[in-house]
């Protein structure tokens, strides 16, 4: 006789089963204590004793041994305990990190792998190959004769030669560890110990609950358990009702595919399966399941299914929400776990197998300050342990460059013992020593700087280990990376901080398992260390042990079979997400599978669906999807489909809920006021009395920046390892063009333009400009040269150089007090005969004319004439101006070209405008109700790149909401 037993999917898996246990051992403590109770994992073992302690109310027991079939081991099914005297001892299961490592040295030697990393990659897919060919009982040995090889696709036959690692070199690694694989060992274990229960049964209670028995070994061992006289096996949600049509027609895809396959393994009829706990009553949900899950052969049937079943929307108590995209489910969702906490014990569950969607779950409860057990853990890459690590790694593989180094120096867990006040240090070591244009290697940049920084011989000292490594410029040992990344570490975070808590304790294992198996790997580089470490780190979960939510959780679907929640939520019903993609076997065509005895694809499917009826049988389920996910769209599950189909002929509309409106407007302000043109009015005392001829357009132009500049004292940083722009285009230009003029002063000897390039190719490199950037100025700047001194030539008939980069500045006694002009100019020359000067400024782009030279829309050298003429330059007389000079060096087709006003008529109304315009806009800006306007006048306001206030602005918010009132 077959002790078999189900429990509907209408009712709490868990509770029912203990309910059932508390019922056959009554009152006696000992009965329950003697128990064997065999689950399908670990978390479903933690479910049950919670289920035991809801039951009594928290009242102490002596809970029954529990173990978990996913994951046996000797300690762990006790031999001992049930009665197997004989000694019993198998080889131990090798390491996965151990097996990975072997087996990517395994794939390096045949000459099938590329990089390190990818060959670690390779190996890990063979290993869960190698795992789901034990698991199904069969050998390695049969791999090389899957098809012959006259009917076998060329690609097939490189795959089966690909897996000649398997059948042929990974046996004889193991034979010679002395070791065998985990799921090889677990079926050895199950069939050792079902060898033994036929023949010597125990003498206690033995409960198989939970399992579908996909597992041959497992199903076997299920099927002894049913047959022993204290055994029983209890399925999870065996539809006894479907019709028998239906029930012959079941394929892999269906729900109870999977438990059909094991009823008649077991040659037992689904009416001879009894319910377990007395259960009794079937739900609506589960009648609808039951239609919705039809196999294609009798899916006719739903054109009467509203004369066979009488269903009302209240009845089925389920609601459905399609999202846009993963964040607007994500905040649907956890809207309805925090709606759940609104009921006194009211429990709630996320079901879903996409792991970002269940983390932004997470992320939105914890808006909350709900803080939410996921049960699928998160990768330890992505922890602050794992992130710090491998920030640590990072700073020097990029040979410490500013972003890397200080991503790493910035990090919540970088603040070495031996600095005081880290955090100041790293603010302080940011602005004087990382912006800019990084020119070195290593830390001889920061050495070589002129300012100094505290923080510097701590970098040094704490990469050091990394740092002596590095230098040698050859590949080092896997050891030795990790020995000198650890020592790095732990000198930039205490080990007692490093290592604490569960992600720390993860993160601790996580290297010591490597260290045991690093002599494995070949020499490497830095930049494959740190490849290697990635790669190996993001197959590594952490999960939380402790602080879980007593009434909220985020389950994945095999974790949800033997959940219990009033409130089930079956998220990311998308075609590919769940179920999910059968797809393709990157091993093996499906012929090759079946001929080799392994499983169909589909049979992931048929599992999905099942784990998807036993959530969608809750009392209360709330389906959800993304409509767009990434930008692509989504096509809705499969079940979802066949539940409208359903719904459809049974008339019956499902309740619209109002969590998406809500999540639609959760962020959204009634009454907002749109951000104006800013105008700010200091007061007068604080506005600037000081400014240079160059900030005087920008006055002009946008008073907003002067405001933000000079009374707010705000000032713009350089990027983080700049790129070359136009900016320091000029700057280099400007230096050169001081140089080259400086040297050349008197005259312009014969070598001039190779004085020229030799000074160019000098101040590009001061300035870290080298490589493809040089080779791309260098032809240029050739161009420049060659123009601008045939144009000195003929200047110097004329004028010549007097004064190079001159400062000087001009008084204006106004009502609002005295202003100050100030000016640098690039050049002022004198003429041979001493009665006139010149001002010429260096340009390396951009657009200028006479006219706005004239009137005053370019005010720099008119006002810079005001200056000279009031002598007001250093070293430089007072003589009239008769030449202002735009020299534009652009190193185009002509090299350059002049942009000059020269004529007496167009100096005068140069310098006219220009003490005007000045005049008026110091009266104007002395006025306490003249705002700092930004950007007053659009046609003339200065390009983004020019203006280092703009965001602060916010110009591009006003300035669309200008055009949409235009529009």
């Amino acid at each position: 006789m077959m002790n078999v037993y189900t429990i509907p999917s209408s009712y709490s898996f868990v509770d029912v089963l203990a309910r059932g246990i508390l019922n056959q051992t009554g009152d006696d403590p000992l009965s329950l204590a003697k128990m064997q109770i065999m689950l399908p994992t670990r978390r479903s073992c933690r479910a049950l004793r919670e289920a035991f302690l809801r039951l009594t109310n928290g009242k102490p027991l002596m809970l029954p041994r529990m173990t978990p079939l996913g994951d046996v081991d000797e300690e762990e099914l006790s031999f001992n305990l049930f009665g197997m005297e004989e000694d019993f001892t198998l080889p131990p299961a090798i390491a996965p990190l151990h097996r990975q490592f072997l087996l990517s040295k395994l794939i390096a030697a045949q000459g099938h792998g590329r990089t390190i990393d990818q060959d670690l990659v390779l190996a890990s897919a063979l290993a869960r190959l190698m795992d789901q060919i034990h698991t199904e009982d069969l050998s390695l040995i049969h791999l090389p004769n899957l098809v012959d090889e006259a009917a076998l696709a060329e690609h097939w036959q490189v795959s089966v030669d690909f897996l000649k690692i398997l059948s042929e070199h990974w046996p004889k690694i193991l034979s010679e560890l002395g070791m065998i694989d985990p799921a090889d060992r677990r079926n050895r274990l199950l069939k050792k110990l079902n060898e033994f229960w036929r023949t010597s049964p125990p003498d206690f209670p033995v409960i198989a609950a939970g399992s579908t028995g996909s597992i041959p070994a497992t199903s076997a061992f299920l099927k002894t358990i049913a047959q022993m006289p204290m055994g029983c096996v209890i399925l999870p949600a065996l539809d006894q009702r479907i019709d028998d049509e239906s029930w012959n027609a079941l394929d892999d895809t269906h729900p109870q595919g999977t438990l059909s396959h094991l009823l008649k393994s077991f040659g037992v009829e689904r009416k001879d399966v009894k319910i377990w706990g007395g259960a009794k009553e079937i739900s609506d949900k589960t009648i609808l399941a039951r239609e919705m899950m039809r196999p294609s052969e009798t899916s006719d049937q739903w054109q009467s299914v509203k004369t066979r079943i009488a269903i009302t929307p209240k009845d089925l108590n389920i609601t459905r929400y399609d999202c846009e995209t993963p964040q607007q489910e994500a905040l649907v969702i956890a809207l309805a776990m925090r709606e759940a906490l609104e009921t006194p014990e009211k429990t709630a569950a996320l079901v879903t197998p996409d792991r970002k969607l269940a983390q932004r779950v997470a992320m939105v409860c914890r808006r909350w300050g709900i803080e939410i057990d996921d049960s699928g853990g998160y990768a330890l890459s992505n922890t602050r342990a794992g992130t710090f690590l491998r920030l640590c790694a990072g700073a020097a593989k990029n040979n410490f460059r500013p972003v890397s180094l200080l991503d790493f120096c910035k990090h919540a867990l970088c603040n070495p013992k031996e600095a005081k006040a880290w955090r100041s240090m790293v603010r302080s070591f940011d602005i004087t020593h990382c912006r800019g244009v990084f020119t070195g290697e290593g830390f001889d940049f920061y050495r070589q700087q002129e300012t100094k920084n505290e923080i510097i011989p701590i970098l040094e000292t704490g990469f050091a280990p990394f740092y002596e490594l590095i230098q040698s410029n050859a590949p080092k040992t896997f050891e030795q990376w990790i020995t000198a990344h650890l020592a790095v570490a732990e000198f930039f975070c205490a080990p007692g901080i490093l290592w604490a808590g569960h992600e720390g304790e993860t993160a601790s294992n996580f290297f010591v398992t490597l260290q045991e198996h690093a002599n494995l790997l070949p020499s490497l580089t830095i930049d494959q260390y740190l490849d290697v470490l990635e790669s190996i780190m993001k197959g590594v979960n952490v999960r939380t042990p402790y602080g879980l939510h007593p009434r909220l959780m985020i389950l994945g679907q095999l974790e949800a079979r033997m959940a219990s929640a009033d409130l089930m939520i079956l998220s990311s019903l998308n075609e590919k997400s769940w179920p999910p993609d059968a797809g393709n076997d990157p091993w093996m065509s499906r012929p090759m599978r079946k001929k080799f005895g392994l499983p169909s694809l589909e049979r992931s499917v048929g599992l999905s669906a099942h784990d998807f009826v036993q959530g969608f049988c809750a009392p209360e389920v709330i389906l959800t999807r993304a409509a767009r996910v990434e930008g692509t769209p989504t096509v809705p599950s499969r079940w979802l489909s066949r539940m409208e189909t359903v719904l459809s002929a049974m008339e019956i509309k499902l309740p619209q809920g109002n969590l998406l409106s809500i999540a639609q407007k959760i962020d959204e302000t009634e009454h907002y006021k749109p951000f104006e043109r800013p105008a700010p009015k200091p007061s007068v005392n604080l506005r600037p009395r000081k400014l240079s001829v160059t900030k005087i357009e920008n006055w002009m132009k946008d008073p907003y920046g002067i405001y933000a500049r000079y009374i707010l004292k705000l000032k713009k940083l350089n990027p983080l390892e700049q790129k070359p722009d136009a900016a320091l285009k000029g700057t280099i230009l400007h230096d050169i063009m001081q140089t080259f003029v400086e040297e050349n002063k008197k005259h312009m000897p014969d070598n001039a333009h190779q004085n020229f390039i030799n000074i160019a190719k000098e101040k590009l490199k001061s300035y870290g400009m080298q490589g493809a950037i040089t080779a791309f100025w260098i032809p240029r700047l050739s161009k420049a040269g060659t123009w601008f001194i045939n144009h000195e030539k003929e200047w110097r008939k004329v004028f010549m150089p007097q004064k190079l980069e001159t400062e000087g500045q001009k008084k204006f006694q106004r009502p609002g007090g005295e202003f100050i002009l100030t000016a640098k100019a690039d050049r002022v020359d004198i003429s041979k005969d001493g009665t006139s000067a010149a001002i010429i400024d260096y340009k390396s782009g951009g657009n200028y004319s006479k006219v706005k030279m004239v009137d005053g829309r370019l005010p720099q050298l008119p006002l810079e004439m005001l200056i000279l003429e009031d002598g007001g330059f250093t070293d430089v007389k007072a003589v009239p101006v008769s030449n202002l000079s735009y020299l534009i060096l652009n190193g185009g087709d002509e090299g350059g070209k002049t942009y000059l006003i020269d004529q007496e008529k167009e100096i005068s109304g140069a310098r006219e405008n220009a003490e005007e315009g000045l005049t008026n806009l110091i009266d104007l800006f002395d006025n306490p109700n003249t705002p700092y306007y930004a950007i007053p006048r659009p046609e003339f306001a200065p390009k983004s790149e020019y203006n280092d206030y703009e965001h602060l602005a916010r110009v591009k918010e006003w300035t669309a909401l200008d055009e949409a009132e235009e529009g």
